[in-house]
């Protein structure tokens, strides 16, 4: 209750304001269905019974936002974003102790580039203004509902949010743009996660009319008792291009001392990993919107002996369109696969949803 009447307080607020001040409420509702079965064999296997759920968020997070930008002159601006994530199904937040969960940032403008200051989103994540990783260079994103693998469930963990984090985006030039991040604190404590740990981050990016092309490498200082003494590493390639009837998307990853993305709660990893993963997508006009379908794979070594290696295989295929500028429906079917030597998990699911947009 407390989450809900602070939440109404706010908006009220800014919208009672909006018009003196340059702030602009967003967001987008995103509701579907869900059928999945979850099935294999050996040690943790499902016994294959189907699940029908409605489900927010499959293929975008539900969200509410607000923004806001002041112009200084002279190539300077001060800006803010402030953005939630909420569960349509429910109404409840995503995460039920932090309200902004997605991001709460300021940002200073000038002409030597962009500064953003607050908890945002990784430079390898899809969420938050900071993010280079999002279905901007996967048509699938990161992964729709359970078991529709986008190229999170065959890379690693740790990629959403840092918080207290200072980010840089330079000016472009001839197409290029550098980025770093620093986080002074990381994640929210979890197994692998200290409060103590800072995560460090370097990206570049080209774009032209056709041509994307992204290379990330982060790191998290590790200094709690979990750490090894190895730090953990990735190094991140994506490259599209778009030539008019058809775009290809590859997104590539080379990773050490790293945890693995569970997939629909079912498939997962234990302890750290060293291995490579990456998608190969194709995206194309087809019926009025955009059809597409992806194979991914991913070999992670372990570097506990008491832990099998393991192996992921996924395969997707999808449709989307924009009946509307703010309304979009997306059917997808998706496949995948973890293989250890204690067992063989299988997952297969069918989404369709509406996904509708607010300013």
């Amino acid at each position: 209750m407390r989450y809900s009447l602070l939440s109404l307080s706010v908006l009220s607020v800014f919208a009672c304001n909006a018009m003196a001040a340059n702030v602009t409420i967003y967001g987008l509702v995103d509701y579907g269905f869900s059928l999945s079965r979850a099935s294999g064999n050996g040690e943790g296997a499902a016994d294959g019974s189907m699940e029908f759920q409605m489900k927010s968020g499959m293929r975008n997070g539900s969200r509410v936002g607000l923004k806001g930008v002041e112009d200084l002159g002279n190539g300077y601006s001060v800006s803010f974003i402030l953005e939630n994530q909420f569960l349509a199904d429910s109404g409840e937040l995503q995460t039920s102790t932090t309200f902004w969960e997605r991001e709460s940032t300021v940002s200073l403008g000038t002409p030597f580039g962009k500064f953003t200051l607050g908890r945002t989103g990784q430079l390898k994540s899809p969420v938050g203004s900071t993010a280079l990783a999002g279905t901007i260079v996967n048509p699938f994103g990161t992964m729709m509902s359970n078991f529709i693998g986008g190229h999170k469930f065959v890379t690693t963990g740790n990629y959403l949010t840092v918080n207290n984090s200072i980010t840089y985006a330079s000016p472009i030039f001839s197409g290029w743009q550098g980025f770093a991040q620093y986080s002074l604190a990381n994640t929210d404590e979890g197994d692998y996660v200290d409060a103590d740990d800072r995560y460090m981050a370097l990206a570049a990016r080209y774009r032209d009319e056709a041509l994307l092309f992204t290379a990330i490498i982060d790191t998290i200082n590790e200094k709690g008792d979990h750490s090894t003494g190895d730090q953990p590493v990735t190094v991140n390639i994506a490259v599209n291009y778009d030539f008019g009837f058809i775009k290809p998307y590859l997104y590539a990853q080379w990773f050490k001392n790293n945890t693995i993305n569970r997939a629909g709660g079912y498939m997962a990893g234990t302890g750290k990993y060293d291995g490579a993963g990456g998608v190969i997508a194709l995206q194309w006009p087809a019926f009025d919107g955009k059809a597409k379908v992806s194979v991914g794979y991913m070999n992670a070594v372990s570097v506990n002996d008491d832990v099998s290696d393991l192996e992921r295989y996924s395969v997707n295929i999808g449709w989307d369109r924009a009946i509307t500028k703010k309304t979009h429906v997306y059917t997808n079917l998706g496949y995948a696969q973890q293989d250890t030597d204690e067992a063989q998990l299988r997952g297969t699911e069918a989404v369709a949803g509406l996904v509708h947009y607010f300013l």
